[in-house]
C-alpha cells in the first residue's frame, strides 16, 4: 500500500518536472532559421564546420601552406582527400576532397604540420549531384585570392598617417 502511493508520488513529481522543462521551452527564443525568408548571420557562423579549404601561405597569398606530406591523406578516415605532389617542389599539383565522403571528424586538419587546412564557413552548398561535391582545393584557393585584394603593410613612414594610406595589391 505504502509502496504504491510512494510511486504515485514519483509519478507526478516526474510529470510536474517534465512539464517545467516543456514550459520553459515554449517561452525560448526559437533557433530554426526558415531559410528562404532568413539567413545565418556571420556572426554566426563562427564555429560552424563547412567544407575544408586550403589556408593561404605567409609570404606568397596566392599559394598553399601545403606541403604534400600526406599526413592528412593518412589521418582522414573516410579516405576522401587525394594530394598530389609536384615533381619539383614540395607544393601539391593537385588537392582534390571529396565533400560527400567526409565526415567532417577534424583529423586532418589537427593533424596537418604546417596549419595549411582549415574549416570554411560555406552554409548554402547544393548540388544535385554527387561528381560536384568532388572539390579541387587549389582551383578554390586561387578563386578566393582573386575575389579579394590582398593588403600589403604600409612602410615605416606612412605609417602614422591615417589608415587608408596602406597599399592594395591585386591578385
Amino acid at each position: 500500500m505504502f509502496r504504491a502511493i510512494w510511486d504515485n508520488i514519483k509519478g507526478i513529481y516526474s510529470l510536474l518536472v517534465g512539464m517545467a522543462v516543456t514550459w520553459d521551452f515554449f517561452f525560448s527564443p526559437r533557433y530554426t532559421i526558415h531559410y528562404p525568408r532568413k539567413v545565418v548571420e556571420r556572426e554566426n557562423l563562427e564555429n560552424y564546420r563547412g567544407p575544408l579549404e586550403l589556408t593561404r601561405g605567409k609570404k606568397e597569398q596566392d599559394q598553399t601552406r601545403c606541403i604534400s606530406c600526406q599526413l592528412c591523406v593518412k589521418a582522414c578516415p573516410g579516405h576522401c582527400l587525394k594530394v598530389t605532389k609536384g615533381k619539383e617542389s614540395k607544393s601539391p599539383e593537385s588537392w582534390l576532397y571529396d565533400f560527400s565522403l567526409c565526415c567532417l571528424c577534424g583529423a586532418c586538419v589537427e593533424v596537418c604540420p604546417t596549419g595549411a587546412l582549415a574549416f570554411s564557413h560555406k552554409v548554402y552548398m547544393v548540388t544535385t549531384t554527387r561528381e560536384a561535391l568532388i572539390l579541387d582545393l587549389l582551383k578554390d584557393l586561387k578563386e578566393r585570392v582573386a575575389e579579394t585584394p590582398l593588403l600589403v603593410e604600409a612602410p615605416d613612414s606612412t605609417a602614422s598617417q591615417e589608415p587608408s594610406a596602406a597599399v592594395v595589391k591585386e591578385a
